[in-house]
């Protein structure tokens, strides 16, 4: 969906709020569908120079399954932005990449396109993996009766870490 950015490219300088409904496909993440309702992207843009200053929140519902129980989890979304968008003509220079690994956002005209801002603001904002609350059985069912933590102390087990062998040369090295 586009957000009509007409007014700032007529008045550079000045600030205009904005509402933007928009819609997240679902993704892919770790091997789980997760789906996103309302996205609402709110807050205010401004023109300047050859740049588009957007600012605001982003508010969704993301939807996932517990990673204990497999119960639906609809967890709310609320991400604060500011995000530069540079205008690009057909009569401008073509930008030169900086670093390729940096990704510009660009706009061309008087609409600019949020569905990938949205999307990229939803998926970063996930938590690693849902979770229906701390009464759930099956998580509650996973942690130790007793107060002991979960993972091995390496002193104590050294072969049951990754680096073991490693260990193992340095203390023979050592010893000779």
């Amino acid at each position: 969906m586009l957000l009509d950015i007409s007014r700032a490219l007529r008045t550079p300088g000045e600030d205009f709020p904005f509402m933007h409904r928009d819609a997240i496909p679902p993704q892919e993440i770790f091997g789980e569908t997760v789906t996103f309702d309302d996205v609402l992207l709110s807050g205010h843009f401004s023109f300047a120079g050859e740049s588009l200053y957007i600012r605001g929140t982003l508010t969704a519902i993301a939807n996932g399954s517990c990673a204990g129980c497999l119960k639906p989890v609809k967890l709310p979304l609320e991400v604060s932005f500011e995000e530069i968008f540079a205008r690009q003509t057909r009569y401008s220079a073509p930008v030169e990449e900086e670093d390729p690994e940096e990704e510009r956002l660009m706009f061309e005209g008087s609409k600019v396109e949020l569905s990938h801002l949205a999307l990229t603001l939803a998926v970063l904002d996930l938590p690693m993996r849902f979770t229906c609350g701390d009464d759930c059985p099956a998580l509650a069912a996973m942690q130790p009766e007793d107060d002991t933590p979960t993972h091995a102390c390496q002193k104590d087990m050294p072969d049951q870490h990754p680096f073991s062998a490693l260990q193992q040369l340095l203390t023979k090295d050592q010893e000779v």
